[in-house]
């Protein structure tokens, strides 16, 4: 078995087995397919041309691209040109790109032959410095240009935080941090050059590309979907014999409800790996992950700052259903109370990470980067406790602990339990102003079929599994619980909504 030579920038994802197997299929997206020769020529072409326009060291390059072998080429050549990488997400309106244009500053923007709408807005033209956009799809004469030298400690990335709060930061990440998500990820999940991985999230997201990467790193062959779809998902597995693949618990419970129809027949016993992460999955999901798609389930928490920090990995999904495992290689947990102090197993505290693929800082926000750190610690703002062994339990984010008579009461405790109500397609648990107990729970319940769970329904079944102080005191019955592109729920969008009902 040939032995992979490690990449120690991003831009050299594909080129080593360019040599070793030009002619093995890299990528394909159901209109277009790269072997490893043309995916590594397209990098290096397109690089030349970033640098021909005037792209140097450290400029913002951002690519406002579908899902698509081009949206991977043009990471991979911002990367080879020595720039610092800024996804747009395409779904976005003028308005919203607008928003993170003026904090990213981006010197070029990479577009293909359908040129997102939203870029005919002069006012979003003006953004971009000096309105270069770049088409990939361009027929331009190609002289030879020398290609800068790229150091692990350049920056590669700069990917904008999910802003479940509502005001995301730009995360500055080294070629050096993700490398060594990439490398930790063919470790973990034993990824080598025979898989087939099914690539359904969206590229904008920061696990969405980064396991296409680790599998183009390994020289496994990457399918990309254009945008998820669970019928296409389970029929891609089943006919090309998919043997990886990346979902969050939203799109399992779209693929779980596509196979309880009963509408097709498909063969799933080819998946090797089925990952997931975003949000901590119901026991229920879970269980019917476990039997109706894949009993090889790893489960792992990180974010848009510190990346992977800990997985569940399959020998763990029964013992430990409640936990989201154990760190990656090289990474270090530790629960904080709240002086900095390491606090013991099974008491809850704030999530502390050193982890080497942790962002460097946040773009032009000092204030907010200090208070991000603690040494070499970075602060997750996610709480949670360690187990007698080792194994880590979530409880929610800091700022949404909701204390209600002077009790800590954790929101994700409250919506695993919800979520087991047979009622109960999704849901989100929030504090809520009240004069007599400081705050009080309330649930976001969006329902499944046509069920209307009520108040007293909600808290019977809490009862039964929860004190008397955490069970739901408002409940509201929505369509959908909003989520990010990485599957988390945006709190802020939820009360927002209530507080200004249309």
């Amino acid at each position: 078995m040939h032995v992979r030579a490690a990449s120690t920038v991003v831009g050299e994802i594909g080129r080593h087995w360019s040599r070793i197997s030009p002619h093995a299929i890299a990528l394909e997206d159901g209109s277009a397919a790269l072997t490893y020769l043309q995916l590594y020529e397209r990098v290096e072409s397109l690089a030349a041309r970033l640098v021909r326009k005037g792209i140097r060291q450290g400029n913002v390059v951002s690519a406002l691209l579908p899902n698509s072998c081009d949206c991977i080429v043009a990471v991979l050549a911002a990367a080879r040109a020595g720039a610092t990488f800024c996804p747009l997400n395409p779904r976005f309106t003028a308005r919203e790109l607008a928003r993170l244009m003026r904090v990213a500053k981006p010197r070029a923007v990479l577009v293909d032959c359908h040129r997102h709408p939203a870029l005919s807005d002069p006012a979003l033209l003006e953004l971009c410095r000096e309105g270069l956009i770049v088409h990939l799809d361009a027929d331009e004469a190609s002289p030879i240009v020398p290609l800068p030298s790229v150091d692990p400690a350049d920056f590669f990335s700069l990917m904008f935080t999910s802003g479940t709060t509502g005001e995301p930061k730009g995360a500055l990440a080294t070629h050096a941090a993700r490398v060594a998500w990439i490398s930790s990820g063919i470790s973990e999940y034993g990824v080598t050059r025979d898989d087939f991985y099914l690539s359904a999230m969206p590229l904008v997201h920061s696990a969405g590309l980064t396991l296409a990467l680790i599998h183009l790193e390994a020289g496994a062959r990457v399918r990309i979907m254009p945008r998820f779809d669970a019928k296409a998902f389970l029929r891609l597995i089943s006919d090309q014999k998919i043997t990886s693949a990346l979902a969050v618990p939203t799109m399992l419970a779209m693929l779980l409800t596509e196979l309880d129809d009963g509408c097709g027949k498909y063969e799933l016993s080819g998946l090797r790996r089925l990952i997931t992460c975003g949000a901590p999955l119901s026991q229920t999901t879970k269980s019917a992950v476990l039997k109706g798609l894949s009993s090889r389930l790893y489960d792992f928490y990180g974010s848009t700052e510190s990346n992977s920090m800990t997985v569940l990995r399959p020998s763990d999904q029964l013992r430990k259903p409640r936990s989201v495992g154990k760190p990656f290689p090289g990474v270090t947990i530790r629960i904080s109370g709240p002086s900095g102090e390491a606090l013991s197993s099974q008491q809850v505290g704030e999530i502390w990470s050193c982890n080497p693929s942790t962002m460097s800082r946040y773009l032009d926000a000092p204030e907010a980067t200090a208070a991000a750190f603690s040494g070499q610690w970075y602060r997750t703002g996610d709480l949670g406790y360690l187990d007698d062994e080792g194994y880590l339990h979530l409880a929610g984010r800091a700022q949404e602990m909701i204390i209600s008579g002077g009790m800590n009461i954790y929101p994700s405790e409250i919506e695993g339990v919800l979520m087991e109500h047979p009622d109960v397609r999704d849901c989100a648990v929030v504090g809520m102003a009240d004069e007599t107990w400081g705050q009080l729970v309330k649930a976001y319940i969006a329902p499944r079929g046509e069920a209307r769970p009520t108040l007293g329904e909600m808290q019977a079944h809490c009862k039964r599994q929860l004190a008397d102080f955490k069970k739901p005191r408002q409940i509201e019955i929505v369509t959908e619980i909003p989520r990010n592109a990485g599957g988390k729920v945006v709190k802020s969008a939820l009360t927002n909504a209530s507080a200004h009902p249309a």
